[in-house]
């Protein structure tokens, strides 16, 4: 009888793992897929969703931001190992605004630009929502 409360204590610990790894999956493709189609603004909505769902579950905005992150340095992985020249394009770009013409400044700025939107999304739907309608008093 002890054995089955412990594998129900374990399974119930790692069923919000699972839904937590599900959701980031799933969120990054959709930011990865939109990426590629040139729909940079998918963070923001992403942040957005991230937000009101925050309300409810913790750590939303975060699994949002890393989603978003890794939804934007994948298309740009997979144009690296096609063989493109992303390197030279992302020079191009960091002289362009201004940045020391390095690749991976470029790079980095771009997914902080991906992340920054995540943020942004999440912030202006915690400020637009009620303090009323907030669960648990966030």
């Amino acid at each position: 009888m002890a054995d089955q409360s412990v594998v129900s204590a374990e399974s119930r610990r790692s069923a919000p793992l699972v839904l937590w790894a599900a959701a980031f999956v799933v969120l990054t493709a959709i930011v990865a897929a939109t990426a590629e189609a040139g729909a940079w603004f998918v963070p923001f909505i992403v942040g957005v969703v991230a937000g009101v769902a925050s309300l409810h579950w913790r750590r939303m905005v975060l699994l949002a931001v890393a989603a978003s992150l890794a939804g934007w340095a994948i298309p740009i992985w997979i144009l690296a190992l096609r063989g493109l020249p992303s390197g030279a394009t992302a020079r191009g770009i960091a002289a362009l605004a201004g940045l020391p013409p390095y690749a991976t400044v470029t790079v980095v700025a771009t997914l902080l630009l991906a992340a920054l939107q995540a943020l942004a999304g999440a912030w202006l739907t915690r400020a637009l929502v009620p303090p009323g309608r907030r669960v648990g008093g966030g």
